[in-house]
């Protein structure tokens, strides 16, 4: 039926925005029906975001760039990733046809598993009340995993989003499974922090990113690999009167040149709001406590 997976796949659908705790038990659970079964394991998702397409969301702003999307996908051993360009036809196909002209003859689905939220096809009518009618005739077994809980609250992106947009990074990062991070080009500066003590890599963010409140985190910087201890401020350097947001980070004990270098900055945890000073001396006091409260913060992870 399938020239790609003639003995059929092993698959699971969605978004899978963030990769978060939810998203990780789909994908657990398609490896190890994969294993079980003996074929590969596949993941469907869609870009552009639908809500993007569908003009519901024209502002929103990605937990994961798509790169690093499938890297993490990629991280759990899934066999195959199959990203659908999400578009306005697309969005006309009906649920039936969905199912039988991509799930089952583009992919031979022999298992399939979604979460509790997630719908295709026009009008969002395929769901597991459509899977199920309709496993007998082509021949697959399909399960239904429901919502993972943080206490009485269920696992999402949308969640994970009200907590970054208040910056609650802990928080976010409990749902995560992992630190929330910002990946970028390090640019040039005004290389003022350096001229008081406190140089800083600023990062390029891509525009699409879901950026976390204003204000100064302790954070892990990853150069070439390697992890430091840092401080990052997401923010506008309002004591220099700055309008546009920065992204600057702080690498403790640190002197290499890595500008036009991609790093990752891993937020742990909101140190203190962005506030503006009356100087610099003002300034460097307090990014002396900063750098004091981010270390002891820090401990806890060593």
């Amino acid at each position: 039926m399938s020239g790609l997976f003639p003995n059929g796949s092993a698959l699971t659908l969605g978004n899978f925005d963030g990769i978060h705790l939810g998203h990780q038990t789909l994908l657990q659970k398609t490896v190890e029906q994969s294993k079980i079964l003996h074929i590969p394991s596949v993941v469907v998702t869609y870009y552009p975001n639908p809500s993007v397409v569908l003009g519901k969301r024209p502002n929103f702003k990605y937990l994961t760039l798509e790169e690093t999307k499938e890297h993490l996908i990629s991280s759990f051993n899934i066999d195959y990733l199959l990203v659908l360009e999400f578009t306005e036809e697309l969005s006309r196909m009906s649920a039936e046809d969905f199912l039988e002209k991509i799930i089952i003859q583009k992919l031979n689905a022999k298992y399939i598993v979604i979460g509790y939220n997630h719908f295709f096809g026009a009008n969002r009518r395929g769901d597991i009340h459509l899977l199920e009618a309709n496993a007998q005739k082509f021949s697959y077994t399909v399960e239904l995993k429901d919502a993972v809980l943080n206490g009485d609250k269920k696992i999402s992106s949308s969640e994970i989003r009200k907590y970054l947009e208040i910056g609650d990074v802990t928080s976010a990062n409990l749902l995560l499974g992992r630190p929330f991070f910002l990946e970028g080009i390090v640019k040039e500066g005004d290389k003022r922090g350096r001229t008081i003590g406190y140089p800083t890599a600023n990062l390029e963010i891509h525009k699409d990113v879901l950026l976390p409140a204003i204000g100064v985190y302790a954070s892990y910087t990853i150069v070439d690999g390697n992890k430091y201890l840092s401080m990052t401020n997401v923010g506008k350097n309002p004591t220099f009167d700055g309008h546009s947001m920065h992204i600057e980070t702080n690498i403790f004990d640190f002197s290499e040149d890595i500008y036009n270098k991609k790093i990752q900055v891993q937020l742990l945890h909101k140190i203190r709001d962005e506030v503006k000073f009356a100087g610099i001396e003002e300034l460097k006091k307090q990014l002396a406590k900063d750098k004091e409260e981010t270390l002891m913060y820090l401990k806890k992870f060593d």
